[in-house]
């Protein structure tokens, strides 16, 4: 890499000067920081703390409707938020987390159309069906108390346009992988690549509905994405 970096060493020598120092381009480490906030924000609360943080700034800085549940309770608990929203169609990611938990199955109990993202079916159709969706449902990676954020990976079983498309986006999260703040959530990103892992292709940070301010600073919700959103934290996961 340093090859390729046309004058590198001229330039960075240049700013040694400059700062009265001699150049040294090997075995260079960061020095400590100072200060570590965010490190230590909410660094010592419990899962059960953590949760409710996030379950307090979902519902009232991003205005949205979030609840708690166990695995037991969670058929209920995803029907009655269908039914609020007044769901027509429903779209489910195929995330093998939400085929193990029944998701599916449960609502085409109570709901006539409700449809699994599909790798055997035509890109076309799935992108179709999730248009057409009043509700779609997704499982989240991890959860972040501070702001409220989901984290998304992305992967072709797992639907990327189910949290997108759709007027309501539901999320369902396992209190475990609720994490203080951004920090957190990256540095896990930062360890599966230091370890070589492979990465996904995308990841999303969503934080509430979809909203902007751009004109005159005057919020508008739902330009361009969900309207709403839902979250269900299955507590005993």
């Amino acid at each position: 890499m340093q090859g390729k970096i046309h004058n590198r060493d001229s330039f960075l020598g240049s700013l040694a000067k400059k700062l009265g120092r001699e150049l040294n381009t090997q075995g260079v480490e960061r020095p400590p920081l100072p200060h570590t906030p965010h490190h230590d924000v909410m660094a010592d609360f419990s899962q059960q703390q953590l949760a409710d943080v996030f379950l307090e700034y979902t519902k009232t800085s991003l205005n949205s409707l979030a609840v708690s549940c166990n695995k037991d309770e969670l058929s209920e608990t995803l029907i009655s938020i269908c039914t609020g929203f007044n769901a027509g169609k429903i779209v489910v990611s195929g995330d093998d987390r939400l085929a193990e938990l029944q998701v599916t199955n449960n609502l085409k109990l109570q709901f006539d159309d409700v449809y699994t993202w599909d790798t055997d079916q035509a890109h076309d159709i799935n992108i179709k069906q999730a248009e057409q969706a009043k509700v779609g449902i997704v499982f989240a990676e991890q959860a972040l108390a501070e702001s409220g954020t989901m984290v998304l990976y992305s992967a072709a079983s797992y639907g990327r346009s189910v949290s997108l498309l759709p007027e309501t986006s539901v999320f369902l999260i396992p209190q475990s992988q609720i994490m203080p703040r951004m920090t957190q959530a990256t540095k896990l990103l930062h360890d599966k690549a230091q370890a070589g892992e492979c990465l996904p292709s995308c990841v999303n940070f969503i934080s509430g509905p979809s909203s902007t301010a751009d004109i005159e600073l005057i919020k508008v919700i739902g330009v361009h994405g969900p309207i709403h959103a839902a979250y269900v934290v299955i507590a005993d996961m």
